[in-house]
């Protein structure tokens, strides 16, 4: 009967140091930073309703430096290096609050979320007289 404990105890243990922990890498450390992930330089692919696939063009996205969980994005909607759209970043969500962008002709709003070392978002667009929706994602290539 002591043998048969001891093998017992020796299987159990040999079971619970076999599990391993994973650990989701898209969460954040509970006292880190979760705009940090989404700054630097992304590759940009997106398709839009009306005018189709194919869009691919660099933005750089910085943290806004009067709103420390906001985020800026350079070069959205491919409108210049001078055009800036903002986001706030809860988790791995941005949201991209009502806009205007490119000397307040387009009006914007969408989001995204950060998984695997990718952005995935989807927006739109309206410039009064086209309402556009577009899907795509950043990445680092």
């Amino acid at each position: 009967m002591k043998r048969n404990s001891k093998l017992l105890l020796l299987i159990l243990f040999g079971f619970l140091i076999s599990f391993t922990s994973c650990i989701d890498e898209d969460l954040d450390d509970l006292f880190g930073d979760p705009v940090e992930k989404f700054l630097g330089t992304w590759q940009c692919e997106e398709e839009g309703s009306i005018s189709g696939g194919g869009w691919n063009y660099q933005v750089v996205i910085t943290r806004n430096p009067a709103n420390s969980a906001e985020i800026l994005i350079q070069n959205f909607n491919l409108q210049g290096n001078s055009e800036r759209a903002r986001a706030l970043v809860t988790g791995n969500t941005m949201t991209i609050p009502r806009q205007l962008i490119c000397d307040d002709t387009i009006e914007i709003q969408g989001s995204g979320t950060y998984s695997n070392g990718q952005i995935n978002f989807n927006y739109s667009t309206n410039d009064g007289a086209t309402l556009e929706n577009f899907t795509g994602r950043f990445y680092k290539p």
